[in-house]
Protein backbone atom coordinates (compact mmCIF):
# COMPACT_ATOMS: atom_id res chain seq x y z
CA UNK A 1 0.00 0.00 0.00
CA UNK A 2 2.89 2.30 1.00
CA UNK A 3 4.24 1.18 -2.24
CA UNK A 4 1.53 2.58 -4.09
CA UNK A 5 1.06 5.74 -2.60
CA UNK A 6 4.42 7.22 -3.25
CA UNK A 7 4.87 5.47 -6.34
CA UNK A 8 1.75 8.02 -7.21
CA UNK A 9 2.96 10.34 -5.74
CA UNK A 10 6.33 10.64 -7.60
CA UNK A 11 4.57 10.42 -10.73
CA UNK A 12 2.57 13.77 -9.40
CA UNK A 13 5.92 15.20 -8.63
CA UNK A 14 6.83 14.80 -12.25
CA UNK A 15 3.90 16.07 -13.35
CA UNK A 16 4.04 18.94 -11.57
CA UNK A 17 7.55 19.98 -12.68
CA UNK A 18 6.86 19.46 -16.00
CA UNK A 19 4.23 21.33 -15.85
CA UNK A 20 5.70 23.76 -13.89
CA UNK A 21 8.73 24.38 -16.63
CA UNK A 22 6.08 24.01 -19.47
CA UNK A 23 3.84 26.72 -18.00
CA UNK A 24 7.80 28.58 -16.96
CA UNK A 25 8.77 28.64 -20.35
CA UNK A 26 5.94 29.06 -22.30
CA UNK A 27 5.87 32.36 -20.30
CA UNK A 28 9.81 33.00 -21.07
CA UNK A 29 8.92 32.25 -25.08
CA UNK A 30 5.85 34.84 -24.84
CA UNK A 31 7.77 37.07 -22.83
CA UNK A 32 10.91 36.93 -25.32
CA UNK A 33 8.51 36.86 -28.00
CA UNK A 34 6.86 40.43 -26.46
CA UNK A 35 10.34 41.80 -26.08
CA UNK A 36 11.18 41.34 -29.61
CA UNK A 37 8.29 42.88 -30.92
CA UNK A 38 8.53 46.23 -28.50
CA UNK A 39 12.40 45.82 -29.69
CA UNK A 40 10.92 46.29 -33.31
CA UNK A 41 8.22 48.35 -32.35
CA UNK A 42 10.55 50.65 -30.40
CA UNK A 43 13.07 50.52 -33.57
CA UNK A 44 10.36 51.89 -35.42
CA UNK A 45 9.43 54.68 -33.23
CA UNK A 46 13.23 55.94 -33.05
CA UNK A 47 13.70 55.59 -37.32
CA UNK A 48 9.93 58.04 -37.25
CA UNK A 49 10.77 60.11 -34.47
CA UNK A 50 14.34 61.24 -35.81
CA UNK A 51 13.01 61.71 -39.75
CA UNK A 52 10.30 63.57 -38.21
CA UNK A 53 12.39 65.65 -36.50
CA UNK A 54 14.76 65.59 -39.16
CA UNK A 55 12.04 66.78 -41.75
CA UNK A 56 11.11 69.46 -39.00
CA UNK A 57 14.89 71.66 -39.39
CA UNK A 58 14.91 70.88 -42.62
CA UNK A 59 11.22 73.06 -42.76
CA UNK A 60 12.40 75.74 -40.04
CA UNK A 61 15.78 75.85 -41.90
CA UNK A 62 14.35 76.86 -45.21
CA UNK A 63 11.73 79.39 -43.61
CA UNK A 64 14.39 81.30 -41.81
CA UNK A 65 17.17 81.47 -44.25
CA UNK A 66 14.71 82.52 -46.89
CA UNK A 67 12.96 85.24 -44.67
CA UNK A 68 16.51 86.23 -43.57
CA UNK A 69 17.64 86.45 -47.19
CA UNK A 70 14.22 88.47 -48.25
CA UNK A 71 14.79 90.78 -45.12
CA UNK A 72 18.48 91.54 -46.62
CA UNK A 73 17.48 92.39 -49.79
CA UNK A 74 18.35 96.01 -51.31
CA UNK A 75 15.27 96.30 -53.79
CA UNK A 76 12.75 99.09 -52.94
CA UNK A 77 10.17 97.22 -51.07
CA UNK A 78 6.89 96.05 -53.84
CA UNK A 79 9.17 97.50 -56.82
CA UNK A 80 9.31 95.02 -59.54
CA UNK A 81 12.12 94.26 -58.86
CA UNK A 82 12.00 93.48 -55.83
CA UNK A 83 8.90 90.94 -56.91
CA UNK A 84 11.25 89.49 -58.92
CA UNK A 85 13.63 88.85 -56.08
CA UNK A 86 11.33 87.14 -54.06
CA UNK A 87 9.82 85.02 -56.72
CA UNK A 88 13.16 84.13 -56.91
CA UNK A 89 13.34 83.03 -53.16
CA UNK A 90 9.88 81.44 -53.65
CA UNK A 91 10.78 79.21 -55.80
CA UNK A 92 14.29 78.12 -55.03
CA UNK A 93 12.87 77.23 -51.65
CA UNK A 94 11.55 73.65 -51.23
CA UNK A 95 9.04 74.30 -48.34
CA UNK A 96 7.59 77.05 -49.21
CA UNK A 97 4.37 78.70 -50.95
CA UNK A 98 4.98 82.43 -51.04
CA UNK A 99 7.18 84.88 -49.44
CA UNK A 100 6.09 88.32 -48.98
CA UNK A 101 6.13 91.94 -47.51
CA UNK A 102 4.41 93.34 -44.64
CA UNK A 103 3.41 96.63 -43.79
CA UNK A 104 1.51 97.28 -40.58
CA UNK A 105 0.65 93.66 -40.42
CA UNK A 106 -0.86 93.53 -43.83
CA UNK A 107 0.76 91.63 -46.74
CA UNK A 108 1.54 93.93 -49.24
CA UNK A 109 3.31 92.12 -52.06
CA UNK A 110 4.52 88.54 -52.44
CA UNK A 111 6.13 86.61 -55.24
CA UNK A 112 3.28 84.24 -56.15
CA UNK A 113 0.70 87.33 -56.21
CA UNK A 114 2.81 90.44 -56.79
CA UNK A 115 1.34 93.72 -55.53
CA UNK A 116 -1.80 93.52 -53.28
CA UNK A 117 -3.84 96.49 -52.41
CA UNK A 118 -6.88 95.32 -50.48
CA UNK A 119 -5.77 92.41 -47.75
CA UNK A 120 -7.08 91.07 -44.03
CA UNK A 121 -4.30 92.21 -41.86
CA UNK A 122 -2.62 89.03 -40.66
CA UNK A 123 -3.92 87.83 -36.96
CA UNK A 124 -2.12 87.50 -33.47
CA UNK A 125 0.72 85.67 -33.99
CA UNK A 126 -0.16 81.87 -32.24
CA UNK A 127 3.65 81.35 -31.31
CA UNK A 128 6.78 84.24 -30.90
CA UNK A 129 10.15 83.30 -30.60
CA UNK A 130 13.79 84.79 -30.97
CA UNK A 131 12.28 87.84 -33.26
CA UNK A 132 9.85 85.18 -35.35
CA UNK A 133 6.39 85.43 -35.75
CA UNK A 134 4.27 81.62 -36.76
CA UNK A 135 0.79 80.90 -37.49
CA UNK A 136 -0.65 77.64 -37.27
CA UNK A 137 -3.54 77.40 -39.79
CA UNK A 138 -4.48 81.31 -40.48
CA UNK A 139 -5.96 82.17 -43.97
CA UNK A 140 -3.51 83.43 -45.84
CA UNK A 141 -4.68 87.52 -46.52
CA UNK A 142 -4.08 87.53 -50.01
CA UNK A 143 -7.18 85.07 -50.51
CA UNK A 144 -8.62 84.06 -47.52
CA UNK A 145 -9.67 81.11 -48.93
CA UNK A 146 -6.26 79.66 -48.72
CA UNK A 147 -5.62 78.19 -44.82
CA UNK A 148 -1.81 78.01 -44.13
CA UNK A 149 1.26 78.08 -41.97
CA UNK A 150 2.54 80.76 -41.94
CA UNK A 151 5.84 82.52 -40.28
CA UNK A 152 7.43 85.99 -40.66
CA UNK A 153 10.51 88.03 -39.37
CA UNK A 154 10.43 92.10 -39.27
CA UNK A 155 8.91 92.94 -42.96
CA UNK A 156 8.91 89.14 -44.44
CA UNK A 157 6.39 86.25 -44.27
CA UNK A 158 6.62 83.33 -46.02
CA UNK A 159 3.76 80.65 -46.09
CA UNK A 160 4.68 77.20 -45.32
CA UNK A 161 3.59 74.69 -48.62
CA UNK A 162 0.95 72.02 -47.54
CA UNK A 163 3.05 68.89 -49.01
CA UNK A 164 5.92 70.15 -46.57
CA UNK A 165 5.38 67.13 -44.87
CA UNK A 166 4.13 64.86 -46.91
CA UNK A 167 4.89 61.46 -46.46
CA UNK A 168 5.45 61.77 -43.07
CA UNK A 169 2.42 60.18 -41.77
CA UNK A 170 3.26 57.58 -39.08
CA UNK A 171 4.32 53.94 -40.55
CA UNK A 172 2.35 51.75 -38.14
CA UNK A 173 -1.17 51.87 -36.74
CA UNK A 174 -1.47 53.19 -33.37
CA UNK A 175 1.47 55.51 -33.63
CA UNK A 176 1.00 59.12 -33.83
CA UNK A 177 3.52 62.14 -33.83
CA UNK A 178 3.39 65.99 -32.74
CA UNK A 179 5.94 68.84 -33.83
CA UNK A 180 6.21 70.94 -30.67
CA UNK A 181 7.83 74.06 -29.23
CA UNK A 182 9.99 73.39 -26.56
CA UNK A 183 7.79 74.82 -23.81
CA UNK A 184 5.32 71.97 -25.50
CA UNK A 185 2.88 75.38 -25.73
CA UNK A 186 2.87 75.29 -29.48
CA UNK A 187 1.49 72.81 -31.75
CA UNK A 188 3.29 73.36 -35.33
CA UNK A 189 1.69 69.76 -36.79
CA UNK A 190 0.22 66.68 -35.75
CA UNK A 191 0.20 63.51 -37.29
CA UNK A 192 -1.93 60.35 -36.47
CA UNK A 193 -4.25 59.81 -34.34
CA UNK A 194 -2.57 62.28 -31.55
CA UNK A 195 -5.92 62.30 -29.72
CA UNK A 196 -6.45 58.67 -28.64
CA UNK A 197 -3.13 58.21 -27.45
CA UNK A 198 -2.22 61.37 -25.29
CA UNK A 199 -5.01 60.07 -22.75
CA UNK A 200 -2.64 56.65 -22.47
CA UNK A 201 0.87 58.49 -22.65
CA UNK A 202 2.99 58.03 -19.44
CA UNK A 203 6.75 59.48 -18.46
CA UNK A 204 8.50 57.31 -21.32
CA UNK A 205 8.96 53.88 -22.52
CA UNK A 206 7.41 50.64 -21.20
CA UNK A 207 9.47 48.11 -22.51
CA UNK A 208 6.82 45.65 -22.30
CA UNK A 209 4.90 47.15 -25.20
CA UNK A 210 2.33 49.77 -23.85
CA UNK A 211 2.32 53.40 -24.36
CA UNK A 212 5.78 54.40 -24.97
CA UNK A 213 6.69 58.29 -25.94
CA UNK A 214 10.00 59.36 -27.32
CA UNK A 215 11.09 63.42 -27.52
CA UNK A 216 13.39 64.22 -30.00
CA UNK A 217 14.47 68.10 -29.59
CA UNK A 218 16.69 70.27 -32.39
CA UNK A 219 19.47 72.18 -30.82
CA UNK A 220 19.43 75.15 -33.62
CA UNK A 221 15.57 75.57 -33.68
CA UNK A 222 12.92 75.71 -31.46
CA UNK A 223 10.69 72.44 -32.38
CA UNK A 224 10.51 68.97 -31.10
CA UNK A 225 9.16 65.67 -32.34
CA UNK A 226 7.30 63.94 -29.88
CA UNK A 227 6.49 60.42 -30.65
CA UNK A 228 3.60 58.15 -29.72
CA UNK A 229 2.97 53.86 -30.11
CA UNK A 230 0.24 52.62 -28.49
CA UNK A 231 0.84 48.70 -29.95
CA UNK A 232 -2.47 46.64 -30.21
CA UNK A 233 -0.14 43.74 -28.79
CA UNK A 234 1.42 40.51 -29.35
CA UNK A 235 -1.79 38.20 -29.69
CA UNK A 236 -3.57 40.87 -31.33
CA UNK A 237 -0.72 41.64 -33.70
CA UNK A 238 0.30 37.98 -34.76
CA UNK A 239 -1.82 35.27 -33.19
CA UNK A 240 -0.57 33.10 -35.17
CA UNK A 241 3.35 33.48 -33.98
CA UNK A 242 1.93 33.59 -30.35
CA UNK A 243 0.03 30.44 -30.46
CA UNK A 244 3.10 29.04 -31.43
CA UNK A 245 5.13 30.33 -29.16
CA UNK A 246 3.02 29.06 -26.62
CA UNK A 247 3.03 25.44 -28.23
CA UNK A 248 6.33 25.35 -28.34
CA UNK A 249 6.86 26.87 -25.01
CA UNK A 250 10.02 25.52 -23.62
CA UNK A 251 12.21 25.00 -26.64
CA UNK A 252 11.30 28.61 -27.47
CA UNK A 253 11.58 29.86 -23.65
CA UNK A 254 15.31 27.94 -23.53
CA UNK A 255 16.47 29.16 -26.92
CA UNK A 256 15.83 32.98 -26.26
CA UNK A 257 16.88 33.19 -22.58
CA UNK A 258 20.08 31.35 -24.04
CA UNK A 259 19.98 33.45 -27.07
CA UNK A 260 19.81 36.66 -24.70
CA UNK A 261 22.15 35.15 -22.18
CA UNK A 262 24.56 35.29 -25.00
CA UNK A 263 24.31 38.82 -26.35
CA UNK A 264 23.86 40.38 -23.30
CA UNK A 265 27.26 38.03 -21.96
CA UNK A 266 29.32 39.53 -25.61
CA UNK A 267 28.18 43.05 -25.03
CA UNK A 268 29.20 43.08 -21.56
CA UNK A 269 32.19 41.14 -21.97
CA UNK A 270 33.92 43.57 -24.64
CA UNK A 271 34.68 46.23 -22.25
CA UNK A 272 36.47 44.12 -20.29
CA UNK A 273 38.44 43.01 -23.56
CA UNK A 274 39.37 46.79 -23.92
CA UNK A 275 40.69 47.25 -20.20
CA UNK A 276 42.88 44.32 -20.64
CA UNK A 277 43.97 45.93 -24.10
CA UNK A 278 44.42 48.69 -22.77
CA UNK A 279 45.92 47.75 -19.21
CA UNK A 280 48.53 45.57 -21.15
CA UNK A 281 49.92 46.37 -24.57
CA UNK A 282 46.90 45.70 -26.69
CA UNK A 283 47.03 48.85 -29.35
CA UNK A 284 48.17 48.13 -32.78
CA UNK A 285 49.35 51.31 -34.58
CA UNK A 286 48.77 52.93 -37.81
CA UNK A 287 50.51 56.36 -39.21
CA UNK A 288 48.96 58.17 -42.04
CA UNK A 289 51.47 60.70 -43.69
CA UNK A 290 51.00 64.64 -43.45
CA UNK A 291 52.51 65.78 -46.79
CA UNK A 292 53.06 69.70 -48.21
CA UNK A 293 51.06 69.56 -51.11
CA UNK A 294 53.92 71.86 -52.67
CA UNK A 295 56.56 69.13 -53.36
CA UNK A 296 54.58 66.26 -51.18
CA UNK A 297 57.64 64.95 -49.64
CA UNK A 298 57.20 63.08 -45.80
CA UNK A 299 57.14 65.48 -43.33
CA UNK A 300 55.16 63.63 -40.37
CA UNK A 301 52.63 61.17 -39.73
CA UNK A 302 49.85 61.25 -37.90
CA UNK A 303 49.29 57.83 -35.46
CA UNK A 304 46.04 56.14 -35.23
CA UNK A 305 45.42 53.63 -32.94
CA UNK A 306 43.36 50.38 -33.53
CA UNK A 307 42.09 47.35 -31.78
CA UNK A 308 41.17 43.66 -32.24
CA UNK A 309 38.98 42.41 -29.66
CA UNK A 310 40.01 38.84 -28.46
CA UNK A 311 37.45 37.69 -30.99
CA UNK A 312 39.45 38.39 -33.81
CA UNK A 313 37.19 41.04 -34.48
CA UNK A 314 38.23 44.60 -35.52
CA UNK A 315 36.87 47.51 -33.02
CA UNK A 316 35.62 50.99 -34.56
CA UNK A 317 37.75 53.52 -33.08
CA UNK A 318 34.82 55.55 -32.51
CA UNK A 319 33.30 52.86 -30.48
CA UNK A 320 36.38 51.25 -28.70
CA UNK A 321 37.62 55.22 -27.56
CA UNK A 322 34.05 55.90 -26.33
CA UNK A 323 34.04 52.89 -24.67
CA UNK A 324 37.59 54.00 -22.81
CA UNK A 325 36.03 56.91 -22.11
CA UNK A 326 33.23 55.15 -19.85
CA UNK A 327 35.94 52.87 -18.12
CA UNK A 328 37.48 56.00 -17.19
CA UNK A 329 40.73 54.43 -19.03
CA UNK A 330 41.23 57.06 -21.96
CA UNK A 331 44.47 58.70 -20.00
CA UNK A 332 45.61 54.36 -20.05
CA UNK A 333 45.12 54.60 -23.43
CA UNK A 334 47.10 57.86 -24.08
CA UNK A 335 49.69 56.66 -22.56
CA UNK A 336 49.99 53.38 -24.71
CA UNK A 337 49.46 55.29 -27.88
CA UNK A 338 52.23 57.85 -27.03
CA UNK A 339 54.62 54.92 -25.52
CA UNK A 340 54.19 52.59 -28.88
CA UNK A 341 54.84 55.59 -31.15
CA UNK A 342 57.39 56.46 -29.95
CA UNK A 343 58.96 53.50 -29.50
CA UNK A 344 58.00 53.08 -33.10
CA UNK A 345 59.38 55.65 -34.76
CA UNK A 346 62.22 56.86 -32.61
CA UNK A 347 64.78 56.28 -34.98
CA UNK A 348 62.83 58.68 -37.62
CA UNK A 349 61.90 61.34 -34.90
CA UNK A 350 65.57 61.33 -33.86
CA UNK A 351 66.55 61.99 -37.55
CA UNK A 352 67.72 65.81 -38.98
CA UNK A 353 64.52 66.12 -41.54
CA UNK A 354 62.46 67.51 -39.12
CA UNK A 355 60.25 64.31 -39.62
CA UNK A 356 57.03 64.60 -36.72
CA UNK A 357 54.19 62.57 -35.57
CA UNK A 358 50.51 64.02 -34.50
CA UNK A 359 48.88 62.31 -31.47
CA UNK A 360 45.30 62.88 -30.51
CA UNK A 361 44.84 63.80 -26.86
CA UNK A 362 41.73 64.76 -24.78
CA UNK A 363 41.30 67.97 -22.96
CA UNK A 364 41.97 65.95 -19.98
CA UNK A 365 45.38 64.97 -20.42
CA UNK A 366 46.29 68.18 -22.15
CA UNK A 367 45.39 69.84 -18.20
CA UNK A 368 47.10 66.93 -16.43
CA UNK A 369 50.61 67.57 -15.13
CA UNK A 370 50.87 64.01 -14.30
CA UNK A 371 50.34 63.58 -18.26
CA UNK A 372 52.95 66.22 -18.68
CA UNK A 373 55.64 64.79 -16.88
CA UNK A 374 55.04 61.22 -18.46
CA UNK A 375 55.54 63.45 -21.95
CA UNK A 376 58.77 64.32 -20.78
CA UNK A 377 59.46 61.41 -19.69
CA UNK A 378 59.52 59.79 -22.79
CA UNK A 379 60.56 61.86 -25.10
CA UNK A 380 64.13 61.63 -22.62
CA UNK A 381 63.69 58.12 -22.99
CA UNK A 382 63.92 57.50 -26.28
CA UNK A 383 66.17 60.97 -26.79
CA UNK A 384 63.35 63.04 -29.06
CA UNK A 385 62.98 66.69 -29.20
CA UNK A 386 59.94 67.90 -27.81
CA UNK A 387 59.22 70.23 -31.26
CA UNK A 388 58.76 65.98 -33.20
CA UNK A 389 55.65 65.58 -31.35
CA UNK A 390 52.01 67.35 -32.26
CA UNK A 391 49.53 67.01 -30.11
CA UNK A 392 45.88 67.46 -31.49
CA UNK A 393 42.90 68.82 -29.69
CA UNK A 394 39.58 68.80 -31.68
CA UNK A 395 37.95 72.40 -32.00
CA UNK A 396 34.80 70.92 -30.19
CA UNK A 397 36.56 69.86 -26.94
CA UNK A 398 38.00 73.51 -26.46
CA UNK A 399 34.56 74.23 -25.93
CA UNK A 400 34.16 75.97 -21.85
CA UNK A 401 37.81 75.27 -21.47
CA UNK A 402 38.78 78.58 -20.38
CA UNK A 403 42.24 76.87 -18.72
CA UNK A 404 43.04 75.17 -21.91
CA UNK A 405 45.28 78.10 -23.07
CA UNK A 406 47.24 77.94 -20.09
CA UNK A 407 48.23 74.28 -20.26
CA UNK A 408 48.62 74.72 -23.62
CA UNK A 409 50.98 77.01 -23.36
CA UNK A 410 53.06 75.36 -20.59
CA UNK A 411 53.89 72.70 -23.20
CA UNK A 412 54.35 74.36 -26.10
CA UNK A 413 57.20 76.29 -23.97
CA UNK A 414 58.88 72.79 -23.38
CA UNK A 415 58.44 72.48 -26.87
CA UNK A 416 55.38 70.64 -28.00
CA UNK A 417 53.68 71.76 -30.72
CA UNK A 418 49.37 71.98 -30.86
CA UNK A 419 47.00 71.44 -33.77
CA UNK A 420 43.37 72.15 -33.26
CA UNK A 421 41.75 69.08 -35.10
CA UNK A 422 38.29 68.77 -36.87
CA UNK A 423 37.94 72.70 -37.64
CA UNK A 424 34.68 74.14 -38.94
CA UNK A 425 32.54 71.36 -36.99
CA UNK A 426 32.85 72.32 -33.12
CA UNK A 427 31.34 75.50 -31.90
CA UNK A 428 34.24 77.36 -30.11
CA UNK A 429 33.93 81.05 -31.30
CA UNK A 430 36.68 82.34 -33.23
CA UNK A 431 37.54 84.91 -30.78
CA UNK A 432 38.44 81.73 -28.14
CA UNK A 433 40.35 79.66 -30.82
CA UNK A 434 42.46 82.76 -32.05
CA UNK A 435 43.85 83.40 -27.96
CA UNK A 436 45.08 79.46 -28.07
CA UNK A 437 48.17 79.37 -28.35
CA UNK A 438 48.69 76.69 -31.41
CA UNK A 439 50.74 75.76 -34.12
CA UNK A 440 48.20 74.73 -36.80
CA UNK A 441 44.45 73.86 -37.49
CA UNK A 442 43.21 71.13 -39.59
CA UNK A 443 40.43 71.37 -42.18
CA UNK A 444 38.03 68.59 -41.65
CA UNK A 445 37.63 66.25 -44.59
CA UNK A 446 34.08 67.44 -44.31
CA UNK A 447 34.99 70.61 -46.51
CA UNK A 448 37.71 69.09 -48.44
CA UNK A 449 34.93 66.11 -49.65
CA UNK A 450 32.57 69.09 -51.21
CA UNK A 451 35.53 70.73 -53.20
CA UNK A 452 34.32 70.30 -57.01
CA UNK A 453 30.55 69.56 -55.79
CA UNK A 454 28.73 72.59 -55.54
CA UNK A 455 27.66 72.26 -52.67
CA UNK A 456 27.70 75.27 -50.37
CA UNK A 457 29.73 73.54 -47.95
CA UNK A 458 32.75 74.23 -50.58
CA UNK A 459 32.25 77.81 -50.31
CA UNK A 460 33.74 77.72 -46.59
CA UNK A 461 37.26 75.88 -47.84
CA UNK A 462 38.42 79.48 -48.93
CA UNK A 463 37.69 81.66 -45.70
CA UNK A 464 39.01 79.01 -43.95
CA UNK A 465 42.13 79.24 -45.43
CA UNK A 466 42.16 83.66 -44.92
CA UNK A 467 41.68 83.13 -41.53
CA UNK A 468 44.78 80.59 -41.26
CA UNK A 469 46.11 83.45 -42.40
CA UNK A 470 45.30 86.11 -40.57
CA UNK A 471 45.98 84.25 -37.21
CA UNK A 472 49.51 83.33 -38.87
CA UNK A 473 49.15 79.58 -38.18
CA UNK A 474 49.83 76.61 -40.13
CA UNK A 475 46.67 74.56 -42.11
CA UNK A 476 46.37 71.27 -42.55
CA UNK A 477 43.97 69.89 -45.11
CA UNK A 478 42.20 66.40 -44.12
CA UNK A 479 40.54 63.85 -46.87
CA UNK A 480 42.72 64.79 -49.69
CA UNK A 481 42.04 62.16 -52.27
CA UNK A 482 41.77 63.77 -55.43
CA UNK A 483 44.34 65.48 -57.66
CA UNK A 484 41.29 68.27 -58.07
CA UNK A 485 41.16 68.54 -54.11
CA UNK A 486 44.68 69.08 -54.12
CA UNK A 487 44.83 71.52 -56.73
CA UNK A 488 42.50 73.68 -55.36
CA UNK A 489 43.27 74.00 -51.82
CA UNK A 490 47.22 74.78 -52.93
CA UNK A 491 45.76 77.38 -54.73
CA UNK A 492 43.85 78.81 -51.79
CA UNK A 493 46.85 77.67 -49.23
CA UNK A 494 50.12 76.98 -51.04
CA UNK A 495 52.35 75.92 -47.54
CA UNK A 496 49.24 73.40 -46.73
CA UNK A 497 49.77 70.35 -45.48
CA UNK A 498 47.55 67.21 -46.78
CA UNK A 499 46.31 64.20 -45.55
CA UNK A 500 44.18 61.43 -47.18
CA UNK A 501 44.27 58.59 -49.65
CA UNK A 502 45.92 60.55 -52.50
CA UNK A 503 49.03 61.11 -50.15
CA UNK A 504 49.17 58.12 -48.35
CA UNK A 505 47.13 55.51 -46.48
CA UNK A 506 47.72 54.66 -42.88
CA UNK A 507 49.86 51.43 -42.14
CA UNK A 508 52.36 50.56 -39.62
CA UNK A 509 55.36 51.87 -39.01
CA UNK A 510 57.48 49.52 -40.84
CA UNK A 511 55.54 50.32 -44.02
CA UNK A 512 55.61 53.87 -44.19
CA UNK A 513 57.16 55.10 -47.25
CA UNK A 514 61.11 56.98 -47.17
CA UNK A 515 59.86 59.64 -48.90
Amino acid sequence: MSFHLSRKGLLGSDCLIVCILLLATAAAALAGGRILQAGRQQAALDTYADKLLARAIEVAADSSQTLQRAHELRTAPCSEADIAELRFLMFQSRFLRDVGRLRDNHVVCSGAWGVIHQAEPLPRPDLQHDGYRFWKATRYPPDPRIVADASAYRDVTVATAPAAFAGMDPPRSGMAALLLSRDGRYTYNALGDVARLQAHVGAGRDPLGRTRQLRRCSSGFNVCAVAYYRPAGLFAESPVQAAGLGLLGALAGIGIGLTIVGIRMRRRSLPMQLQRALEGDGLVMHYQPLRPLRDRRLAGVEALARWCSESGQWVEPDVFVAMAEELHLAGTMARQVVRKALAELGARLRGDDGFYVSLNLSVAEIADPDFHRYLDEQIRHHGIAADRLVLEITERSTTGHAELAESIGRLRERGYRFYIDDFGTGYSTLAYLARLPIDAIKVDRMFTGSIGTGSPVELIIEPICALARRLQVGLVVEGVESEEQAASVLRLAPDALGQGWLLGRPVPAAQLPAD
